[in-house]
């Protein structure tokens, strides 16, 4: 992925399973067009059997790049649909935002199905008054094989999944799709031109972490780092070697 900025001079945000210590984490990577690894995010809250694998990220972990091209950022799946996340990137000056999510489920009427979730994606941008990139995976034979390897698996998981489910796309700022459309089943690219000016009239009207706020609703925000151990000092152990041990 650094390579691949560096060669063709954009920025790109990739989502990744990051192994850290022991767990793991649904992260988003972030480079710029010199292939640098500028800042990452991970989920925040995984979601539902998510949570028997992945970790929880921190509000350290969930940046708004200032460049030359806009204020870029970003969020994965469902962390769509809960305000507060959306009020932590409104706060930023979110401008482009990229919305990361997995293929989908057939038909309209699962929580992850196409509708509710490109309507979420359209809300991110009313909310923000930014541009949205929506960037989903596609179910392939290939990838079902790979996760269904016995009968009983793809009888099961084959109910629920079909091939395709992707739904990449642009949204402006004021919720409308402004890019071309892929079959759900199609791996590609989308592509629009957009004009961050457009967001000046949208944040006229209506500016949630700015003069369209509540001075009666308020929210903490914590940038600060949370491991789960703190270490204070270092520590002093030392190497006693087989000859000193014999001399004591």
């Amino acid at each position: 992925m650094s390579e691949t900025a560096r060669k063709n001079n954009i920025y790109v945000c990739v989502s990744v399973n990051e192994l850290d210590g022991g767990s793991l984490y649904l992260t988003q990577l972030w480079f710029n067009p010199q292939g640098d690894l500028i800042g990452k995010h991970r989920k925040m809250r995984p979601s539902g059997g998510e949570r028997l694998i992945w970790g929880e990220g921190d509000g350290s972990m969930m940046p708004c790049f200032k460049t030359e091209i806009g204020n870029l950022g970003g969020l994965q799946c469902w962390e769509h649909w809960v305000p507060l996340n959306i009020m932590a990137m409104n706060s930023q000056n979110e401008q482009v935002h990229v919305g990361s999510w997995p293929a989908f489920f057939p038909g309209d009427e699962a929580l992850v199905s196409t509708p509710p979730n490109l309507a979420s994606s359209q809300y991110h941008a009313l909310a923000t008054q930014s541009f949205v990139i929506m960037s989903t995976q596609i179910h392939t034979k290939e990838i079902l094989e790979k996760i269904c390897t016995v009968d009983a698996q793809r009888e099961a998981y084959g109910s629920l999944v079909a091939t395709g489910g992707g739904n990449a796309c642009i949204i402006g700022p004021n919720g409308k799709i402004i890019s071309n459309q892929l079959p759900a089943d199609q791996e590609g690219i989308v592509y629009a031109d957009i004009d961050l000016e457009k967001i000046i009239e949208c944040k006229y009207q209506i500016d949630p972490a700015g003069h369209y706020s509540n001075k009666s609703l308020s929210m903490n925000f914590n940038q600060n780092p949370q491991p789960p151990v703190k270490k204070l000092g270092s520590s002093t152990d030392e190497i006693i070697t087989y000859e000193e041990l014999k001399k004591i």
